[in-house]
């Protein structure tokens, strides 16, 4: 089965960067949105228009992207073989990608917030996730190039 794809493996590897920069990209235009529907819950109590387009962007380009990579890098780790599980910049790669999985659900759980218009999430926390997504982001893709 593998030797069908594995004359694939570049067209594989570049879906997978593709699926990463609409991912980790999104996140960071979703933080942002975020923040700015915060505000704007503060000041005038409705931010219903830019909850559609949060929910639409996690909806149709954050969750998909995300999926995509996660199947692709799979898709990649199988091709390459199990012997990559034991290499040092792999395994880092692996926990990144792990808290760039959950720094994703909390994005979502922030909107969700938001959307029932909880005035409760604090500005910090935010911020925390913009940096917590910048910091993962520099770090997956310098692990892949620097290997």
């Amino acid at each position: 089965m593998l030797e069908l794809i594995f004359p694939y493996y570049l067209w594989i590897k570049a879906a997978h960067v593709a699926s990463i920069v609409l991912w980790l990209g999104g996140q960071c235009l979703l933080v942002v949105l975020l923040s700015s529907q915060r505000r704007l819950l503060t000041e005038s109590g409705d931010a219903a228009v830019l909850s559609v387009v949060v929910q639409r962007g996690l909806r149709q380009v954050v969750n998909p992207a995300m999926l995509a990579t996660l199947l692709l890098g799979a898709t990649l780790f199988f091709l390459r073989g199990p012997e990559t599980l034991g290499e040092p910049w792999f395994q880092v790669k692996l926990v990144c990608v792990l808290a760039m999985t959950a720094l994703h659900g909390a994005i979502a759980a922030t909107a969700a917030g938001l959307r029932r218009a909880d005035r409760g999430i604090s500005a910090r926390r935010l911020r925390t996730l913009q940096l917590a997504g910048l910091l993962l982001t520099v770090t997956i893709v310098s692990i892949a190039v620097i290997k």
